[in-house]
């Protein structure tokens, strides 16, 4: 992990101590999306074998990976009804948003990412229901991973969670952040 920029490095760190950790539920927030899906993925990659991962979008997902992780390690349209194998993990996907046919709620062999959470933040119903969903999940460690946060004026996810982290990129990438200030979105 020496070769990691500062940010990146910062945040798979972080992400290691939640999942060495004795709490369950944590909130991923932070500007650079690629970059907080890339620091969950590759922690994650050291501690588990398998995992789930529940996403409001479905033909999005593996493309979202994809950009992540700097190369085409999923094939552009996932199933729920199959695993898929990423790094040392064997992956289901399925939506939260969605009736989906295979909707595992975990165990304590395995994690389950929600990302990206934005539609249920916005939307009372869509909340109620994904925190319905969140209670029903019962694998070890559950991952959070907002996007867009500036866009959303009402939060109370955090209340639903045992711990949140940041993921600042200020060194690993500047620019978008000065863009987000020059466009008045922080």
């Amino acid at each position: 992990m020496t070769d990691l920029k500062v940010d990146l490095k910062g945040a798979v760190n972080a992400v290691t101590t939640f999942l060495e950790n004795n709490k369950r539920v944590i909130l991923i927030k932070g500007y650079d999306n690629e970059a907080k899906l890339k620091a969950v993925l590759m922690a994650l990659n050291q501690q588990f074998s398998k995992g789930i991962i529940r996403t409001s979008s479905m033909q999005d997902i593996a493309d979202n990976i994809n950009l992540a992780l700097g190369k085409k390690h999923l094939p552009s349209n996932v199933k729920s009804t199959e695993l898929y194998k990423l790094g040392n993990m064997k992956i289901n996907f399925n939506s939260y948003t969605t009736h989906t046919r295979n909707n595992p709620a975990g165990n304590d062999n395995t994690f389950t990412i929600f990302y990206p959470i934005q539609t249920a933040l916005d939307n009372p119903k869509r909340y109620a229901n994904f925190l319905k969903d969140l209670g029903e999940v019962r694998s070890k460690k559950v991952i959070l991973i907002t996007t867009n946060e500036w866009s959303i004026k009402n939060w109370d996810i955090e209340n639903y969670t045992d711990e949140v982290f940041f993921y600042d990129v200020q060194n690993d990438n500047p620019e978008l952040l000065r863009n987000l200030r020059r466009n008045g979105a922080i």
